[in-house]
């Protein structure tokens, strides 16, 4: 068999295999078993041609996947060629010679040469070489000699199966840690995740070290699974083959990660139909279900096969007293035990009870056995939990409870206790959410939100939390938030905007469960108005009285600042724990400062801003003088710098900032003057541009940091009457962290470049990357009431790509529009920036000039 012969072989049966798969003739598991037979078919004909049917002291093979007949399009080909002896150099030759034959076909191999002395020496050391071996399969040569191997792996002294049992759990943690304990990641490994299919391996493997079967239905023929259990994982394994085989046929190299640019595709292949995200959303919804059965019910069997078998301190044992809970559950062995499963079917309350046992008893577990008989009794409630009197109360009560995210929200979640209770929770189970700045789906991000608040009790959270952990424990009714936390996302998926519709589920759950009006309000108000805050932090100019008087104008009272600020900071926190950082801490510090005096003020007066701007001066004044003895000159020269530099400049910096400006204009003030530094924007990086201001300006800074890889989080635009610049920017590698001191530098110089270039370039357009093409979101651009009537304010939504700013600033050139502010807001691949500007004249945009400007950065930013 030639290598060209069999290249066309290989190329036809994976085009017959793609067709079958496309047209949906064959079952995934048969189109794995055709792929396996189809390798040992070659396999035996290569083993006769190269001579080796001829020796009887050599055994092929298979283990691994190939080994469990479960071949996908880019598997390994796992092979073990079983010598009785130490191979000769010529017969090592000549297997190599097969070996690379198989390689050149393209064909991705896994080879290993041992003796029987050599597999069972090496599996006994390596736990991974043991469970390749353990799902061993004989395709051609001695079998005899593949049998004395098969006996030998099994043998008690191999792997014990405690031992066998206790490393592959410790492999399965060290997986699930690499993947954030959660199989709701927007972008997993079907193979790795927390319940792909590896946790199928896994069950297998531990059945097969002890009863020496894998298959779902041999479990089910032994009892170990209940039927309705069987069809479940049957059912998710199924997804996930299908998954897979798509996912290979889609690439040319190994790979089982579901990335966003490979979804879309994936789940038209897969015939899910929809407009936009619709098929992914689908698609993605089927997988995270699926995902969460074989994640729940493999752990769940792993436990009852560790109690029954491993005689481990889980196990129940009959000396040890039960501790009666109360008509259904007794506690024992620091376990809850349901006395009769019937009573969650008959009483469904009782499911209820049983969590609150859970919460107040912080050391113990609920019962394996348990457990899985609640989750069979869920699926035959006929109406939700919510619809019983006893269980509204317990539900309630559970609320109260301390700890009861952790020790309860959690674990009903996960075994669908909450998606029982709630009829909108099944709606956002497995959600995506399709930006790259979310990474968990909306349900589980929920839980984390939750988990978040709970967090700001425990007091060493105090470092990365000073302001919420001050503020949580001294709320009042602190139910009330959690309730509106578990129903701040709760209309995602729908059509509207989800915090109102949001709010409308919020209010109907408050009246079902007998709030009072002052709490339903309190509740509603929260979950309308959760993303209100990010907002005027992130979006708004908190230096704006008006935009201060606005935001405390919605928040009313102190208590519902202090609930609302803890909501926003665990709702950023849960959606990315990277996107908190000091500078976004210091931010939505001196948001909350200053709402909170103009809570104490009332709304009929603003803040005194001009006492700020004198407050800034002196103590910087104060800090010059003291640390720099300022000579007479200098005092005089500061004090003329002073008075070029508008109000807002001494307002929007704090007096430490203006002391470094200051030091360097006084040292160097030779234009343009570039700084940069850590020490002002805690967790960032700040830089401040002093130099003439000149035609595409901001759009050069921006283009220059674009090229560096550096996101920009906020931009400060200040012109003064003498027509320079005072423009500030604080950036970010994009992982989020500030800039190294050689990084610092590397910035500096280029921005003092590009500020003194007198041939100006043309600026590069930006480009979509491909990894954001398969995300179905629009250009969008909104104009907004401006408390400055000669300013003309604007919200940009759009996808990120490399120098978008850049190009945004060369549209502004081109419509001779004067920045006057922008907040940038720019996480993973979503943009939502904010800009106030001027036309050539320093007044605000008129309805022409709107429209033209939003026409052009449409038409531009479409693609």
């Amino acid at each position: 068999m030639s290598c060209l012969s069999l290249k066309t072989s290989l190329t036809e049966f994976s085009l017959k295999q793609k067709n079958s798969f496309v047209e949906n003739q064959v079952d995934v598991v048969g189109l794995l078993h055709e792929r396996s037979d189809f390798y040992d078919d070659i396999l035996q004909k290569l083993w006769q041609n190269y001579g080796f049917n001829e020796r009887s002291d050599l055994a092929l093979v298979a283990v691994g996947g190939y080994g469990r007949r479960e071949m996908f399009p880019l598997s390994d080909l796992d092979i073990l060629v079983l010598a009785e002896h130490t191979l000769d150099e010529p017969i090592q030759q000549k297997l190599n010679e097969l070996f690379n034959l198989l390689w050149d076909c393209k064909l991705q191999l896994g080879t290993s040469i041992r003796t029987l002395a050599e597999c069972i020496s090496i599996g006994k050391s390596e736990i991974s070489v043991a469970t390749n071996m353990l799902e061993s399969r004989f395709i051609i040569g001695n079998v005899k000699l593949w049998q004395q191997l098969f006996e030998q792996l099994h043998q008690p002294d191999f792997w014990a199966i405690s031992d066998f049992f206790h490393a592959k759990m410790a492999e399965k943690q060290t997986r699930y840690e690499r993947y954030h304990n959660t199989s709701y990641n927007l972008e997993p490994d079907l193979k790795h995740s927390p319940g792909g299919l590896r946790d199928l391996h896994l069950l297998s493997w531990i059945m097969l070290r002890q009863y020496g079967v894998y298959r779902l239905e041999h479990l089910l023929e032994k009892g170990i699974l209940y039927p309705e259990e069987y069809q479940e994982l049957q059912q998710a394994e199924k997804v996930l083959f299908r998954m897979r085989f798509g996912l290979h046929l889609q690439l040319k190299r190994y790979d089982n990660r579901l990335r966003f640019d490979r979804q879309l595709q994936l789940s038209e292949q897969l015939g899910y139909q929809g407009e936009g995200n619709q098929p992914v959303e689908a698609m993605m919804k089927t997988f995270f279900q699926a995902t969460q059965s074989i994640s729940q019910l493999s752990q769940l069997l792993l436990d009852s096969f560790e109690q029954e078998h491993l005689h481990t301190s889980k196990m129940l044992q009959k000396n040890v007293e039960k501790q009666p809970l109360d008509h259904a559950f007794i506690l024992q062995n620091s376990a809850i035990y349901c006395i009769d499963p019937a009573c969650f079917i008959q009483t469904p309350h009782t499911i209820l009870e049983l969590f609150l046992h859970l919460t107040q008893y912080p050391q113990a577990t609920i019962d394996t056995h348990t457990l899985r008989q609640l989750r069979l009794s869920l699926r035959k409630l006929q109406r939700p939990l919510s619809e019983d009197p006893l269980a509204r109360q317990g539900f309630i009560k559970l609320f109260q409870q301390p700890n009861m995210v952790k020790r309860a929200i959690v674990p009903m979640h996960q075994f669908g206790v909450l998606s029982a209770y709630l009829p909108q929770w099944k709606s956002i189970e497995g959600l995506m959410q399709f930006d790259m700045f979310h990474i968990y789906t909306v349900d589980e991000h929920t839980i984390r939100v939750m988990l978040k608040l709970e967090s700001f009790l425990d007091n060493r959270n105090q470092e990365n939390h000073p302001l919420c952990c001050e503020l949580l424990p001294a709320l009042p009714n602190l139910p009330l938030l959690y309730f509106s936390a578990l129903f701040h996302d709760i209309a995602k998926g729908r059509e509207g905007d989800h915090a109102v519709e949001g709010a409308i589920d919020m209010r109907q759950f408050a009246e079902q469960h007998n709030f009072s009006l002052s709490d339903t309000d309190y509740m509603v108000w929260l979950v309308a108005e959760h993303l209100t805050m990010s907002i005027t932090a992130q979006r708004r100019d908190i230096h704006d009285p008006e935009v201060v008087k606005a935001f405390a104008k919605i928040v009313g009272n102190q208590t519902a600042l202090s609930a609302l600020t803890c909501l926003t900071v665990a709702d950023i926190c849960a959606t990315n724990e990277s996107l908190w950082n000091d500078w976004k801490r210091s931010l939505f510090r001196k948001l909350f400062q200053f709402t909170q005096e103009q809570l104490a003020i009332g709304n009929e007066q603003s803040i005194d801003y001009q006492k700020i701007e004198m407050e800034h001066r002196q103590q910087a004044l104060a800090q010059l003088t003291q640390q720099q003895s300022l000579t007479e000159t200098e005092h005089q020269q500061l004090i003329a710098f002073w008075q070029t530099c508008p109000n807002s400049y001494f307002i929007r910096n704090s007096s430490t900032q203006l002391v470094w400006h200051a030091e360097r204009y006084l040292h160097h003030s030779k234009l343009p003057m570039v700084l940069v530094s850590n020490q002002y924007a805690r967790g960032a990086t700040e830089i401040f541009v002093h130099c003439d201001d000149q035609p595409q300006l901001f759009a050069r800074i921006a283009h220059t940091l674009s090229q560096k890889k550096i996101s920009i989080h906020d931009a400060q635009i200040i012109t003064g009457e003498n027509g320079r610049v005072l423009d500030s920017f604080i950036i970010t590698e994009s992982n989020g962290k500030p800039l190294s001191d050689e990084r610092s530098y590397d910035i500096h110089q280029a921005l003092i470049k590009a500020l003194t270039q007198t041939e100006q370039k043309p600026l590069k357009l930006a480009k979509k990357p491909i990894k954001h093409q398969s995300f179905k979101r629009k250009t969008k651009i909104r104009f907004l009431a401006n408390s400055q009537k000669n300013h003309t304010a604007f919200e940009l939504f759009t996808l990120d790509r490399e120098g978008l700013l850049a190009q945004i600033g060369n549209i502004f050139n081109q419509h001779s529009l004067n920045l006057v502010n922008a907040k940038i807001t720019t996480i993973g691949e979503r943009v939502e920036d904010f800009f106030v500007v001027t036309n050539s004249q320093g007044k605000a945009l008129d309805e022409m000039e709107k429209a033209q400007l939003k026409q052009q950065l449409l038409d531009e930013l479409a693609g």
